[in-house]
């Protein structure tokens, strides 16, 4: 029978930086500085060059030795869990050694550096391509070797299960095990998944699973006495009101500033679908009494803002024009203003293919920083149907939300955290003030072989999508295999139709056609290929070459337009020029792209299109320049923004849930947030 200490599952350990005003903040954000100043790369480099001979030492011992050894300190972690650094260099040279054997993978002295660097907590940037995969695993099987949980959390399903099965050979040959937890996953699979030594998931489902365990214990003591009874009862089997997940302790993050900051303020929210009813009748009334509305006239879009502004009392006086027999939700004016907000909002700010798919008639929300569906995803009360009503299709129903917590806040629940990624240091400040993780940087195992080919911009779509055409025939003529990213559905498949209706052969990776992303991945990196993917090959992908196109110059980025982060932009790029190939990346905007069109004054942005039109040449070359500083300010305008809107979230949840970062529909939360996690 499993003892009580073994059913103490849940883990809400609040290892946030403390909320500081003036000069506690100050003095909080030099003690970052400090600790990175700390832990300086030459004092990384001596700690991998040391874990580096000791591999040279153990890559002489035979199988049987090799297992001796692992095992040896496996135990010796067991036991003393928190006597790490003692062990640390040991430990992963004997890994290393591991995962040569059973991976064929050497790990270079970078992501011995790197590995070091995330054991000992911190947010590591490693370039793409320098094969943060192997560096998270060695770390993951040493951490998991205390027998506590270890969650490895990448940004999407894809590369969750590649990792979970391509290194499964490698933690068993260490005596650990490895579970994947999916969007599809069975619950008792989920289960047994997270019982497994190291868990590889993402953050969408290690958030979900996490509130649904909130639930499941709602009216329980978080003692594991009680849940020891729970289980009795139903034989020693797990029972529904027994948590999924063992606990928060060791949490690595791939891609982690995707999880840390580009996701932070998305809400995560577990609810149950409502039979349709009043609020369909009224979003129906809605949307077709906005369809009577002008911009310009009745109303005011603010592209910057995504908002829809009104003169004082417009609204109401718009509202109150529209009657709607049977509907109570309609007989309310403010009720009646707000859906109507609500209805104008989906025809200015929600369009198909770009927010959102339509797939078997049913709206599929599209992640915009990744380009995957979310179909388990719906926008907040009444969009959705307002979209749905938008769109003609049935309707479903209204959402009661059950649970709900950020991205942000859930990440701040782990015991342990660290990550990696390869565009971490703009933001390194506010991740050490949100979560208290400092950042350091490793150098690249090869020097960098990828020619940027700078900036073009266009006055219009039409003359871009006619450029971008034209490079991707030049280098397809070429033999050499092109990327295409793009930001939308729409965007890529309007620039894939008339190449194909050419002839060419060419592959188009979107939200719509996800399912063939593992082939279409793999084949990227072919001769005459060329791939028109959205965000989904913008992280994570690791596009190999054939060894013919390396002579051609390697693969080559066409970046289509610019995100709001400058750091996504680069992962873009990132899928050039890897492991010290060849590549090269062209970037080729328009300033009619939503970027410019959201944060460049219409004035200014007339007088640049102005420019970009002229036949002159020092005027054209004005306004090359101008594309670069108005490029610039958008991107620091959408993240000034952006940090805005985390901070407010931040304050927002700390008041709401008392510093739980955790609410639960409208009922206190749990009594005692700070169970130990058992092992």
């Amino acid at each position: 029978m499993a003892t009580p200490t073994d059913l103490q599952r849940t883990v809400h350990v609040r290892r946030h930086p403390p909320e500081l005003q003036g000069l506690d903040a100050f003095s909080y954000r030099c003690a970052g500085w400090w600790r990175r100043a700390g832990w300086r790369r030459r004092d990384l480099a001596a700690s991998a060059a040391r874990i580096d001979q000791a591999r040279i030492k153990f890559a002489t011992l035979d199988d049987s030795g090799l297992n001796e050894r692992l095992q040896s300190l496996r135990r010796q972690r067991r036991a003393q869990p928190n006597a790490m650094e003692e062990v640390l260099e040991e430990g992963l040279a004997l890994l290393a050694v591991a995962a040569q054997r059973e991976l064929g993978l050497s790990a270079y002295i970078v992501q011995l550096m790197a590995s070091a660097a995330l054991a000992r907590g911190f947010l590591v940037e490693v370039d793409t391509g320098e094969g943060k995969t192997l560096a998270l695993a060695l770390t993951a099987a040493f951490q998991a070797w205390t027998g506590r949980p270890c969650h490895v959390i990448t940004a999407n399903d894809y590369l969750a299960g590649r990792d979970a099965e391509q290194l499964e050979s490698f933690y068993q040959r260490a005596g650990l095990s490895v579970g994947r937890v999916l969007g599809d996953t069975p619950e008792d699979d989920r289960r047994r998944a997270y019982s497994q030594s190291v868990t590889y998931t993402t953050a969408k489902e290690v958030a979900a699973d996490y509130l649904r365990d909130r639930l499941r214990l709602q009216g329980l003591e978080e003692s594991g006495a009680r849940l020891a009874l729970t289980r009795m009862v139903g034989g020693g089997r797990a029972s529904a009101a027994e948590p999924v997940q063992r606990g928060l302790f060791f949490g690595l993050l791939d891609e982690a500033d995707n999880a840390l900051i580009d996701e932070a303020v998305t809400p995560l929210i577990i609810s149950r679908t409502m039979e349709p009813g009043e609020l369909e009748t009224a979003c129906a009334a809605a949307w077709q009494a906005a369809s009577a509305l002008k911009n310009g006239v009745d109303y005011q879009v603010n592209p910057a803002r995504r908002s829809i502004d009104f003169a004082p009392g417009r609204l109401e006086e718009l509202a109150a024009g529209y009657e709607v027999p049977d509907a109570r939700l309609w007989s309310s004016l403010g009720r009646r203003a707000e859906l109507l907000r609500l209805a104008l909002e989906a025809r200015e700010f929600f369009r198909r293919d770009e927010q959102y798919v339509l797939d078997e008639g049913k709206v599929v929300i599209v992640d915009e920083s990744t380009g995957r569906p979310m179909p388990m995803r719906t926008w907040r009360q009444g969009l959705h149907q307002m979209i749905e009503v938008k769109e003609g299709v049935s309707m479903s129903g209204a959402s009661e939300t059950l649970a709900r917590i950020s991205f942000q806040s859930y990440f701040r629940h782990y015991q342990n955290l660290a990550g990696a990624s390869g565009t971490v240091q703009e933001v390194a400040s506010e991740i050490w003030r949100t979560y208290g993780l400092p950042t350091l940087r490793v150098p690249r195992h090869l020097p960098s072989q990828r020619q940027f080919l700078g900036w073009r911009f266009y006055p219009d779509m039409a003359s871009k999508t006619a450029a971008i055409s034209a490079e991707i025939r030049v280098r397809h003529a070429r033999g050499q295999p092109v990327l295409v990213g793009m930001r939308s559905v729409e965007a890529s498949e309007t620039l894939a139709e008339p190449l194909v209706n050419e002839g060419m052969i060419l592959y188009v990776l979107n939200a719509k056609r996800h399912r063939e992303e593992a082939l279409m991945v793999m084949q990227a990196g072919h001769r005459s290929r060329v791939t028109i993917a959205t965000n989904m090959a913008g992280r994570g992908t690791d596009i190999r070459l054939e060894p013919t196109v390396h002579v051609l110059g390697g693969l080559h980025v066409i970046a289509s337009e610019p995100h709001e982060s400058a750091r996504v932009d680069r992962q873009l790029f990132g899928r050039a020029a890897r492991h010290g190939d060849p590549g090269s990346v062209l970037a080729m905007y328009s300033a009619e792209d939503p970027l410019f069109v959201r944060f460049v004054p219409l004035r200014v942005r007339q007088i640049w299109i102005r420019m970009l039109r002229s036949n002159a040449r020092p005027v054209a070359w004005l306004g090359r320049r101008l594309g670069c500083v108005l490029l610039w300010w958008s991107q620091f305008r959408a993240q000034s923004q952006a940090v805005r809107r985390r901070r407010q979230v931040m304050q927002t949840e700390t008041e709401i849930t008392g510093g739980l970062g955790f609410t639960q529909g409208f009922a206190r939360p749990l009594r005692r947030p700070n169970a130990v996690c058992g092992s």
